[in-house]
């Protein structure tokens, strides 16, 4: 049993291309011939298959929460941000596998599951004053779009999701709000930062961005109340220490909702989560120990969206890809 999960999309425009991805992502070949078509999940087919189907999703969600991650050598020590133990050792941690995490979040699991194509289409829609929470190495930044053009504009020199992007909104967000005009990140791990500032200084299309790094707990952010029109965060919250109190602080700096539906300020979040499938929700409960132990520390079956409504932010969009393990949110601050 194959996953089909490479070729379907690049149609022009982004709604069109998430839509492929959404059906190829949960569909399979039923046989061995490489050019045989992906057989599409209907009423027609037989229960087994249907979960079949659900099942090679969730074992590469699975394999990228599992994927091993090599310690970088000669990583300096850092200064401790942390606000717990556990964040400090979080902190530690992805230190020394700065080097190799470009393997495990952007490899050939996630791209097997269309996460390239589904960042692309999450952070098209920010806008204005932007923060981008666990940073990481920077995978995202290739995908947003700003407000003006760079110094030197050129989509062929980005990546094929991030030029589609940029193709259908070369300057505004698809909201129909203007794009990006400034991006703070933020990271606990200053290893994973010096990689990030190393992908902005080498890539055309972000050199001379108004992006700035700093290195800081989610737990206890640096700014103000109501600072940012956007705020974001991708496959980050099942590794947090305390998800509800990362959630918590992403609502406190995000713009409250406009009245009127408006102008107002936006979180975009791509998560690990709980799957709406009963049968491969109680796998991900049965397996999340293991899952987080030999992983990256990835608690895959987290209730994401009760995490926004503890927090005071309703849920403006919400679909799920990947057997359902994995959903992409659109919410604002009530």
């Amino acid at each position: 049993m194959r996953l089909q999960a490479k070729n379907a999309c690049h149609s022009a425009s982004r709604s069109a291309r998430l839509q492929t991805c959404k059906v190829q992502i949960q569909c399979t070949a039923g046989n061995h011939n490489n050019n045989a078509p992906c057989l599409l999940a209907s009423k027609t087919q037989p229960e087994a298959v249907k979960l079949g189907r659900k099942l090679a999703s969730i074992a590469l969600a699975a394999a990228v929460a599992l994927s091993p991650l090599v310690p970088a050598a000669g990583v300096a020590a850092s200064e401790a941000v942390a606000t717990s133990d556990a964040a400090l050792e979080l902190q530690q941690a992805y230190d020394k596998y700065s080097a190799s995490y470009d393997e495990l979040d952007g490899g050939a699991a996630a791209e097997a599951l269309g996460f390239p194509q589904l960042r692309a289409e999450l952070l098209a829609q920010a806008w204005g004053r932007t923060l981008e929470v666990a940073v990481g190495t920077g995978l995202n930044l290739q995908y947003y779009s700003w407000a003006a053009p760079p110094p030197s504009t050129s989509t062929s020199a980005l990546p094929a999701a991030a030029a589609a992007a940029a193709a259908a909104a070369p300057a505004s967000s698809s909201s129909g709000r203007e794009g990006v005009t400034s991006l703070d990140t933020v990271d606990l791990s200053p290893g994973m930062l010096a990689q990030a500032r190393a992908r902005v200084r080498g890539s055309s299309g972000l050199a001379g961005r108004p992006i700035a790094f700093q290195q800081a707990d989610v737990a206890a952010l640096p700014y103000a109340d109501a600072s940012f029109d956007t705020v974001v965060d991708t496959f980050s919250l099942c590794v947090f220490p305390d998800p509800q109190a990362a959630m918590n602080e992403l609502a406190r700096v995000v713009r409250p909702a406009a009245a009127g539906g408006g102008g107002g300020g936006r979180l975009l979040l791509l998560e690990h989560s709980r799957s709406d499938n009963p049968l491969l929700a109680a796998y991900q409960d049965a397996t999340a120990g293991p899952v987080a132990a030999l992983g990256k520390g990835c608690v895959w079956n987290q209730d994401v969206e009760g995490l926004a409504a503890r927090a005071g932010l309703r849920v403006t969009r919400a679909e799920r890809f990947a057997a359902g393990t994995v959903e992409l949110l659109v919410a604002e601050k009530r």
